[in-house]
C-alpha cells in the first residue's frame, strides 16, 4: 500500500499512512509531556553499562552494577551525551510510537478476509489501543528497552502473518525460510534484552499449535528456533563469551545454581516476589494483578488489556464448541489468528512462573487488543455481534486504563545526565567503593576516569558470602596502595558503618563533599550523594 505514490491512494489509505507518521511523532511529543525519565535502572546500569562498554572498563571496575548487554544502552548514552535531554526524549518517544505501525501491519495480516475501508479502519484503532494502555504509556520516553525490543516480537508475528498459507500449507523451503528469518528477526530482541525470552518461547512453540501435519508444525517449530538461536549469537554472543571468561556463566549472575560459577552464589538469583505460589493463583493471576498492579512490579497503573484477552481466549473453545452447527464466515484470517492467539498464550503462560513482573510483558500488553479482536472473529455468531463485542471490549480497556510514574523530574535538564562530583586530590592513584543498595553506577562516568571502581556490597555481592566474588574484591583492596573514597547515599551510611569494618575500613562522615547530580536533586537529604573519605583501620571484623 505504501508503495504506491500518495495522491493516488485512497482516503482510508491515506489516512492509515498519515496515522503511521503521526502516531510516533505523537509518541515524541508525549514523551516530552511526561517529563524527563529519572528511573531506577537508569541509575542504576543502564547509563553506566554503556559508558563502561566504551571506555573498556569491563575488568577495571567490580560490581558497580549487574552485566548486562550494554549494546541498547550504548545509543542511550552516545545519544542522550550528544543531544539535550529534550530532544532525546522526544527521539526515543517516537521509537516507542513505532509499535503503534507495526502492530497496524500486524492487524491488516489478521483481517484480511474484511474489505477496505473497514479493514484500515479496525486496523488503525486496534493498532492505537494497543500502544496507548497504562503499561506502556509509563514506559513512553524511558530507558527500560521493554517497548523496543516489542519491535521485534511484533515484526516477528507480522511475517509469519502476512502470508500463513504459505507458512504452513505452502513450499517446505519457502515457508520454513520465513519462519527462521522471523525467529532471527526475534532473537536479536532476545539477545539485546534477555527477558524477552518468553515471547521466544512463546512465537516457537505456537506454531505446534495451529496448522499443518504433525513434521511439518515440528519443522517449523525447528526453523524458528534455529533462526532465534541465529539472532542470539548476533545480538548477544559476544556478551555471552565475555561473561564466561570472566565468570564462568554467560548470563551472570542469574541461573548459577546450574553454571556454578565460583564468584557468585550457588542460586538462581531471580526476582521471585512476583511469581504467583500456588497453581490457583496463578490461574487468577490476570484478575489479581489487573486490579492491583502492586502484585506485578514497584508502580501503581491499571490495565485491563491482558485481562480482557486471557477471558476471551478462554471463552472462545467454548462458545465455538456450544455453536458448533452454526457457519459464519471468519472475519480473521483462520491460520495467522490462530498463530497469534497460540503465540500470546504460550508466552503468557512461560512469564507467569518465570518472571510475573509485568513489565517484561509490556509486548504483550499492545498485542492483546489484536488478540481479542483474533478470538472473536472466530466466532461462530453474526458480524454485527463480533463486531460490536470486540468494539465494546476494546473501548473500554481503553478508557479505564491509567500508566504509572517510573519517576520523571520536576523539571526538564539540560542534558539527560548531569553530575558534578567535587575535585579528587589523587585521582590517579585513588579507589572508589561503592555499598548500599542506591543505585548509583550513573555517576561513575562522571568521576575522573582513572578511578577503579569496587561495590563491597549491593543486591548481588555481601562481604557475608563465601563466593570469588568476594574473595577477588578482598584482594583488589589488599592490592591497592593509595587513597580510598567512598560513593554513597546519605541513606546508605549506616550500611556503610556496618560493611566497612568488615573490610578493615571506615569512612569519615564528617569530610563528606557532595556529589551534585540533576537525577538526585535537593532538597531531599536522605538522597543526598557524597563522596567520603575512607581509612583503614586494622583487621577486617566478622559479619555481625
Amino acid at each position: 500500500m505504501f508503495a504506491t505514490p500518495f495522491p493516488a491512494l485512497r482516503a482510508p489509505a491515506r489516512a492509515a499512512l498519515l496515522l503511521c507518521l503521526a502516531v510516533p511523532l505523537g509518541f515524541g511529543v508525549l514523551a516530552l509531556a511526561l517529563g524527563q525519565d529519572a528511573n531506577w535502572d537508569l541509575r542504576n546500569y543502564h547509563w553506566y553499562n554503556a559508558y563502561r562498554f566504551l571506555t573498556g572498563r569491563l575488568t577495571t571496575d567490580l560490581g558497580a552494577s549487574t552485566p548486562y548487554n550494554p549494546l541498547l544502552d550504548v545509543p542511550l548514552y552516545l545519544g542522550a551525551t550528544w543531544l539535550s535531554a529534550k530532544m532525546f526524549s522526544f527521539l526515543l518517544g517516537c521509537i516507542h510510537g513505532l509499535n503503534f505501525v507495526l502492530l497496524y501491519g500486524l492487524g491488516r495480516a489478521l483481517l484480511a478476509p474484511v474489505p477496505d475501508p473497514n479493514r484500515t479502519w479496525a486496523a488503525a484503532g486496534i493498532a492505537l489501543c494497543g500502544v496507548i494502555g497504562g503499561g506502556h504509556l509509563g514506559l513512553v520516553g524511558t530507558s527500560f528497552h521493554d517497548n523496543v525490543v516489542s519491535l521485534a516480537i511484533i515484526g516477528a508475528m507480522i511475517m509469519v502473518a502476512r502470508d500463513p498459507v504459505d507458512v504452513f500449507t505452502g513450499k517446505t523451503w519457502h515457508g520454513y525460510g520465513r519462519v527462521g528469518a522471523a525467529g532471527m528477526l526475534l532473537g536479536l530482541g532476545v539477545g539485546l534484552k534477555l527477558p524477552t525470552i518468553t515471547f521466544a518461547v512463546g512465537l516457537c512453540f505456537a506454531f505446534l499449535l495451529v496448522a499443518g501435519t504433525f513434521w511439518r508444525r515440528l519443522f517449523l517449530a525447528f526453523w524458528f528456533g534455529i533462526g532465534i538461536i541465529a539472532g542470539m549469537s548476533a545480538s548477544y554472543g559476544f556478551w555471552a563469551v565475555h561473561l564466561w571468561h570472566e565468570f564462568q556463566n554467560p548470563i551472570f549472575p542469574y541461573f548459577n545454581n546450574v553454571f556454578k560459577s565460583p564468584l557468585g552464589l550457588q542460586s538462581g538469583n531471580r526476582d521471585m516476589g512476583f511469581v504467583p505460589k500456588t497453581f490457583l493463583k496463578a490461574l487468577i493471576f490476570p484478575l489479581q494483578f489487573s486490579f492491583d498492579s502492586r502484585k506485578v512490579g514497584e508502580i501503581e497503573f491499571r490495565d485491563f488489556r491482558v485481562l480482557a484477552a486471557y477471558v476471551v481466549v478462554i471463552a472462545t473453545p467454548v462458545i465455538m464448541l456450544a455453536r458448533r452447527a452454526v457457519s459464519a464466515a471468519p472475519l480473521v484470517e483462520t491460520l495467522a489468528a490462530r498463530y497469534v492467539i497460540a503465540a500470546c498464550a504460550v508466552s503468557y503462560a512461560v512469564w507467569v512462573p518465570l518472571f510475573g513482573i509485568y513489565r517484561y510483558i509490556i509486548p504483550l500488553e499492545m498485542l492483546a487488543p489484536l488478540c481479542v479482536a483474533a478470538a472473536i472473529g472466530l466466532w461462530p455468531v453474526t458480524i454485527h455481534l463480533r463486531a460490536l463485542t470486540a468494539g465494546a471490549i476494546l473501548l473500554f480497556v481503553t478508557l479505564t486504563a491509567w500508566p504509572g510514574d517510573w519517576i520523571r523530574l520536576p523539571a526538564w535538564t539540560d542534558k539527560m545526565v548531569e553530575v558534578t562530583p567535587p575535585p579528587v586530590a589523587d585521582a590517579a592513584h585513588t579507589m572508589v567503593l561503592m555499598v548500599g543498595l542506591e543505585p548509583l553506577s550513573y555517576v561513575i562516568p562522571s568521576l575522573p576516569p582513572e578511578m577503579p571502581v569496587i561495590r563491597l556490597q549491593g543486591y548481588f555481592t555481601d562481604p557475608k558470602d563465601d563466593t570469588g566474588m568476594n574473595r577477588l574484591i578482598r584482594e583488589r583492596l589488599a592490592a591497592h596502595n593509595g587513597p580510598l573514597i567512598l560513593l554513597v547515599a546519605a541513606w546508605d551510611w549506616d550500611a556503610a558503618k556496618v560493611v566497612l569494618p568488615q573490610f578493615g575500613l571506615t569512612a569519615d562522615f564528617t569530610a563528606c563533599e557532595r556529589v551534585v547530580s540533576n537525577l538526585q536533586p535537593p532538597p531531599d537529604e536522605a538522597m543526598r550523594i557524597s563522596l567520603c573519605p575512607v581509612t583503614r583501620t586494622g583487621p577486617e571484623q566478622a559479619h555481625p
